[in-house]
């Protein structure tokens, strides 16, 4: 059976929106569901309401579910989030940081806001970017997110969201590889992954495949943005990766081996 590590989720309540809520059973069900077998996780209360609280709340959950890892959300607009980079030391399922422009009101290419990002990533091993995909929105861009990856090769980074899928609040539902086509014409850079996490891939089941030919099977990793999509969507992410023409190392790499690779662990 194929392992698959999934490298984005969220614990708790999006938007308070009730079946984009999920608590930790509840994405270990899901889980077993899809035949995911580890799932990594950030709070969506440290992304959408308190930081700190949100935190906290994914550090219980982590002691109590073998299934997940887990992400500290760490914020310029909220500089007294760096006191949590303690998790990353006092629990291992801790693999790393979240980074979250849009919902934290912020341009990560402001000079203070991108000294601060540059700099918390010397103090993590790695470091997921969420990348601007939402109708009128700009704050994460990825030639800035491939920029603090240049500036930080030790440190692993994921763009999320196939590195913005979409940025055009005229027609936000066609996709838009623009931002990955141009950085990656230009060679990304080795410690740099983009994630599949995006719903526009399971309405548009080829531009997956020009994802993975841009960025190349080295640089993409299995994502599903759960508890959006939930068990049966994430399945289907699995059958889209499955159906690509690309060869069954390839197919690996993005389920499982590029997120081993950047989380540090073995499944």
């Amino acid at each position: 059976m194929q392992k698959i590590i999934d490298i984005h989720g969220h614990l708790g309540n999006i938007n308070f929106v009730p079946f984009w809520a999920a608590d930790g059973d509840k994405l270990a069900d899901y889980c077993k569901k899809s035949g995911v077998d580890k799932l990594c996780l950030s709070a969506s209360r440290a992304i959408m309401y308190d930081v700190r609280e949100g935190n906290a709340e994914l550090d219980a959950t982590l002691k109590a579910h073998d299934e997940f890892y887990g992400y500290v959300v760490v914020s310029p607009t909220f500089p007294d989030s760096l006191d949590d980079l303690k998790y990353l030391k006092t629990n291992k399922k801790f693999r790393g940081i979240k980074i979250h422009p849009d919902y934290h009101g912020y341009d990560l290419s402001v000079p203070s806001n991108f000294n601060f990002v540059d700099k918390v990533l010397n103090k993590t091993p790695m470091a997921l970017f969420h990348c601007s995909c939402m109708p009128g929105s700009g704050n994460s861009p990825f030639a800035t997110v491939v920029e603090l990856a240049r500036r930080n090769p030790k440190t692993k980074i994921v763009a999320a969201h196939g590195a913005g899928l979409f940025q055009n609040g005229n027609y936000p539902f066609f996709p838009n590889l623009d931002s990955l086509e141009r950085e990656a014409a230009k060679g990304l850079p080795k410690n740099l992954w983009v994630d599949t996490a995006h719903y526009l891939l399971y309405c548009y089941p080829t531009i997956l495949q020009k994802l993975v030919d841009l960025a190349g099977a080295d640089h993409v990793v299995y994502g599903t943005d759960a508890p959006l999509q939930g068990p049966m969507q994430m399945r289907f992410m699995a059958e889209l990766v499955e159906s690509l023409d690309n060869s069954k190392t390839d197919k690996e790499k993005i389920f499982y081996k590029n997120a081993e690779k950047i989380l540090g662990v073995k499944v």
